[in-house]
């Protein structure tokens, strides 16, 4: 059975994964700053990655095989130095595999909407978080969503490298799912997809994206 940590569990992205991996029968275990809502007997942590330490994650993921990093908040405190202590904690916990959930837009030219201060400290940090996983032994893989959506997941999504499709939206079911799909394949390793509604069944679309990469 893999043991499977997930960073933000309790947001409204994370809590899906948990859900999405309990169903299929991995040990999960629940990260967050407040309690995880759901499942009373889900193992879980409380950690404030604003303020928690490397030793001490490394401490908290001692025994877990992959990492999903689906956290959200201060875009210094939390989005970029809470990420990058996670990601120094898996590596000297021996975790093989880490997931990191960032945004559409990152590394990438932005619509106008999307520049500002705010904006520019927000995908600053999400850059950050991502050159220091690039950087990583583990089997890492950085997904980019669009803007995410509450309505039903579909089951069906756009996957391209960045910077190859229009800014759009995916809900937030489907990229839980492409989460627990990228869990399960080694073929994702090493890649930086983004991601939106599409045509393509998750699978399908994880395989093509892996073949033309």
């Amino acid at each position: 059975m893999t043991t499977i940590a997930v960073f933000g569990a309790s947001g409204q992205t994370g809590h899906r994964v948990v859900e999405r991996l309990l169903l299929e029968g991995h040990d999960v275990l629940a990260i967050s700053r407040r309690d995880v809502p759901g499942r009373q007997r889900l193992r879980s942590a409380r950690v404030d990655l604003s303020s928690a330490s490397t030793d001490s994650l490394q401490v908290v993921l001692d025994g877990v095989d992959a990492v999903v990093f689906a956290a959200g908040g201060d875009s210094i405190r939390v989005d970029r130095d809470g990420a990058i202590r996670t990601i120094e904690a898996a590596e000297r916990a021996g975790v093989r595999q880490y997931v990191l959930l960032t945004g559409m837009g990152v590394g990438r030219e932005r619509p106008p909407e999307l520049y500002g201060a705010f904006w520019d400290t927000y995908f600053a940090a999400k850059e950050s978080s991502e050159r220091r996983l690039h950087e990583s032994r583990m089997q890492w893989t950085i997904l980019q969503p669009g803007e995410l959506l509450n309505s039903p997941g579909r089951g069906r999504v756009e996957i391209a490298p960045t910077g190859s499709l229009a800014i759009g939206a995916i809900t937030r079911d489907d990229v839980a799912e492409v989460i627990t799909t990228v869990l399960s394949r080694d073929d994702a390793a090493g890649r930086t997809w983004e991601l939106l509604e599409g045509t393509e069944r998750i699978a399908d679309a994880i395989s093509r994206a892996t073949a033309s990469d």
